[in-house]
């Protein structure tokens, strides 16, 4: 059994679920794009925080992970948006543990511009530019899924809402397949295993009800084991209520 992540650390990650109500109510709003940057198409997923944290910093704050189709590598994303629409987004590397934030690398002479996305929302489409010091890539996307799990009505799910997580192995993108039941008020249903080089999908593995709802970033749900093979799911339960992690065999 693994030791859980410090509390103080954990508090900045979770929020607790209340099994006993009866209203629903959680903290997830995610969009997942695709589209192109210049002329390579990408995925983008983004999360945004208005609901959980409004009227205070934090509800400006926004996560994402969005990957190349060509290459297939998650890259976690950290940015802001503004009242206007828009929202300024850096590529950042995948958190070390689940304790652990995505860190923005400062500026350098390979990684000039560490924020190099700009995006202007509008309905369910997006548009903006990349930019990294050098080049000025256009950026179209429209929307292809969305998930709303907060306040107190049903959660909203609307398309085929594949998460792609920060963490991946070797050889696999890992892909959270999200999904809402009568029986079941939001799950990551499935994890699809992508293969990285060939782009078919290796393996769908299935997980029953309260998986992958723990982690306040929806992309941290899935997050590195010990085991390179392995990669660790965490699931509502275990002590003190804080989670429960299982760690799954992804590669042979």
């Amino acid at each position: 059994m693994k030791s859980k992540p410090d509390f103080s650390r954990i508090a900045l990650w979770l929020i607790f679920l209340v099994a006993s109500s009866s209203a629903h109510a959680g903290w997830y709003e995610v969009v997942n794009y695709v589209g192109t940057i210049g002329s390579q198409p990408i995925h983008l997923s983004l999360q945004t925080f208005g609901y959980i944290d409004r009227n205070e910093p934090g509800q400006w704050r926004v996560d994402g992970s969005y990957y190349y189709d060509a290459h297939r590598i998650p890259i976690p994303l950290q940015g802001k948006r503004r009242p206007n629409g828009t929202m300024q987004l850096c590529e950042a590397t995948e958190p070390a543990s689940f304790a652990d934030s995505p860190k923005v690398p400062p500026p350098s002479a390979t990684r000039p511009v560490p924020c190099p996305i700009e995006l202007k929302i509008s309905g369910t489409q997006a548009s903006g530019e990349w930019r990294d010091g050098k080049n000025n890539l256009p950026i179209t996307l429209h929307q292809v899924g969305r998930l709303d799990d907060t306040g107190e009505q049903s959660p909203r799910i609307v398309g085929i809402v594949a998460i792609p997580m920060w963490h991946h192995t070797k050889d696999h993108l890992l892909l959270g397949v999200y999904e809402s039941s009568g029986s079941c008020s939001l799950s990551m249903a499935r994890l699809r295993l992508v293969n990285i080089k060939s782009g078919r999908i290796d393996r769908e593995m299935k997980f029953p009800c309260g998986t992958g709802v723990v982690a306040t970033p929806i992309y941290a749900n899935v997050y590195r084991a010990s085991n390179p093979r392995y990669v660790t799911i965490i699931s509502q339960g275990g002590d003190h209520g804080m989670g429960d992690d299982q760690d799954v065999e992804v590669e042979p």
